[in-house]
């Protein structure tokens, strides 16, 4: 049987609109109503170190490039995060041009990318063949669904914005290049898809929904997959140079490095369980709130953890289902589970432990789409059906709205913000040390010591913990050292090189020739890779300290990035007699006593690798297999 093909209206040089695509203007003018208040909002989180960093950053041309070219959050000081977002930076930088760095235009651009992403939801879902109103009605929900607001309102989370935007714009374009019996996507399509890779890495999975909807329509099955291929193939091909570029600019970074062992263990089996979570987002009712608590599972028999792996298993299987039928609701339920692979991806085997309602964004696009399909099936099955979905879905879209408007006023200022971060979720680390950060700056240190002390059974090991309580006793008593030493140590391991060198060259003048201060001087350099200039400050530091692992761990490091293999050697011999469960510390004794050709030593160190829990990472063999190439 044929297939029909939607209600359009073709201009020009095969251009093909919906009928009633002007019903796409109501989710855009819903966004710009919602979100108005946001225009006075202030600053927030890490807003104003990202817009101040970035300007200093793009101040010349060829520093723009460079920032460009670089770590998305390590140019603002904080640890290699692995991601790369250029049209970001360069977002922010064009926005101050234009707005004189003011938060009302960062505020506004925001608010309008979120209306052009509810306009081409609704557009799409009109082109998936799902009615004018069911259209509508999804691109309302998505206009107002509460957990768009940390995207929204959050200048920093506009990475979801621009990467949803383009990523539908790209879209729109390869079904607009089908509609008019094209040989290819075309250059604007191939553009915009690269446009959106250059937001967030999570736009990868565009070359997997263009082959689906390809899959989808094409009328005969005969030759159906090897031309949904065929069609994809550029985009396949603008992937692979964007990987290429990522990974040689911008290669991935490891977890946080206080994350403890069994933190990350846990983090693998909390990853099952945030799926459950992230669908639990658009539920109105849900208690929404800033950088959500990744609940951590004792075990495999968690709740949580079986209900995320079968809801994984029926979706799959189910989206097998739905392929094999080539049914278009299969499109929806594949843009809601596939976007979310990224993020699930990095939490199992990498445990970033990445979760927040942000995250969200793309999938709901699909989430938005399945209402659609819900309320067209329920349009054929009579009139009282159809009220019934149309009312229900007006309730589902007035109490997004409602819920929206109510959590809005929390992103007006940091105090609001960590405020309602600790007022929601007692147990949210981060909000409690924000906040203690943030009234100590305001000069109350009592409120500033409480918020630390509910910290207590917390994420107490958090650098920026370590970062906050230096800076309280610093305020309490300016002239300690041991504070100030604690806080470059903190500043170190954040990774935040220009605020440690600060920190460092005060703590010089106050402790002249300290050989603590000597190490941290040390490890800075090393880390900014002049292990030449490290040496001198590492070696006058190891003749006192004797029972610092990380600091024979940056000697030994040294002398491996000169080639000085025997002194590198007994550096890291020493780290691992202080701190004999030190993974990387086996792993770099391994390879300076395989290059020295001592297998016996290499064998044995990395023996000891293998029995820490870390070498679940795959690593030890990754090395082993190396070495062995490598013979």
């Amino acid at each position: 049987m044929k297939r029909q093909t939607a209600p359009a209206a073709v201009g020009r040089r095969g251009t093909v609109l919906p009928a009633g695509w002007w019903l796409a203007v109501v989710p855009a003018i819903l966004v710009l109503a919602i979100y108005a208040p946001a225009l006075r909002y202030a600053f927030v989180w890490d807003d104003e170190r990202l817009i101040a960093r970035t300007t200093r950053c793009c101040a010349r041309p060829t520093a723009c490039l460079r920032a460009m070219r670089s770590d998305f959050w390590l140019t603002v000081g904080q640890n290699a995060s692995g991601f790369w977002r250029p049209l970001i930076t360069l977002s922010y930088a064009t926005d101050g041009l234009l707005f004189r760095w003011q938060p009302w235009g960062y505020h506004l651009m925001n608010t309008l990318s979120a209306a052009g992403v509810a306009s081409l939801v609704t557009l799409l879902a009109m082109r998936l063949r799902v009615g004018r109103w069911p259209a509508l009605a999804a691109g309302a929900w998505f206009a107002l669904m509460p957990h768009h607001v940390e995207s929204t309102a959050w200048i920093a989370g506009r990475t979801d914005l621009y990467s949803a935007f383009f990523f539908l714009l790209a879209l729109w374009l390869d079904r607009r290049a089908a509609d008019a019996d094209a040989k290819g996507p075309g250059v604007l399509a191939l553009v915009t898809f690269g446009a959106a890779l250059l937001c967030k890495e999570a736009s990868l999975l565009f070359v997997v929904v263009s082959f689906a909807w390809r899959w989808t329509e094409r009328e005969e099955r005969r030759g159906a997959f090897a031309d949904a291929l065929r069609w994809t193939a550029p985009y396949l091909a603008v992937t692979v140079v964007y990987l290429a570029l990522h990974f040689w600019w911008v290669p991935a970074a490891p977890p946080p490095q206080y994350l403890s062992a069994e933190t990350l263990r846990k983090g693998r089996l909390a990853a099952w369980a945030m799926f459950p979570g992230y669908l639990s987002f658009l539920n109105p009712f849900y208690p929404h709130s800033p950088a959500v608590v990744v609940r951590m599972p004792e075990s495999w028999r968690d709740v949580l953890v079986i209900a995320g792996f079968v809801m994984q298993v029926a979706l799959v299987g189910t989206l097998a289902f739905a392929a094999r039928r080539r049914s278009r609701w299969g499109l929806a339920l594949l843009v809601l589970w596939v976007t979310l692979l990224p993020t699930t991806l990095a939490n199992l085997f990498q445990t970033y432990l990445l979760y927040s309602e942000r995250f969200m964004y793309l999938p709901s696009i699909g989430a938005a789409w399945l209402l659609a399909f819900a309320l067209g099936a329920l349009a054929t099955r009579g009139a009282a059906m159809r009220w019934a979905g149309a009312a229900a879905a007006a309730a589902l879209v007035v109490a997004s709205a409602v819920a929206t408007a109510r959590i809005l006023p929390d992103w007006k200022d940091d105090d609001t913000l960590y405020r309602s971060m600790t007022e929601k979720q007692p147990r949210n680390a981060m909000g409690w040390i924000l906040l203690a950060r943030h009234r100590l700056v305001k000069g109350d240190e009592a409120a500033a010591e409480h918020a630390l002390k509910m910290l207590d059974g917390l994420e107490s090991t958090r650098p920026e913990m370590l970062s906050v309580e230096a800076l309280l006793y610093l305020a309490l008593d300016p002239t300690l050292g041991e504070p100030r030493l604690a806080r470059a140590t903190a500043l170190l391991r954040m990774g935040r090189m220009e605020e440690a060198e600060q920190a460092i060259a005060q703590l010089n003048v106050m402790l002249p020739e300290n050989s603590t201060v000597a190490s941290l001087e040390g490890q800075r350099l090393l880390a900014l890779r002049r292990p030449a200039d490290a040496l001198p400050y590492l070696r006058r530091a190891v003749e006192y300290l004797h029972d610092d692992a990380d600091l024979f761990y940056a000697l030994g490091l040294a002398h491996a990035m000169l080639n000085q293999l025997p002194p590198a050697r007994a550096a890291f011999e020493e780290c691992l007699r202080v701190d004999p469960a030190l993974y990387d510390g086996w792993l770099r004794l391994a390879t300076a006593c395989h290059v020295m050709g001592d297998f016996a030593a290499r064998d044995a160190a990395l023996a000891k690798a293998e029995s820490l829990p870390e070498s679940a990472d795959g690593r030890v063999a990754q090395l082993r297999a190396r070495m062995a190439v490598a013979r």
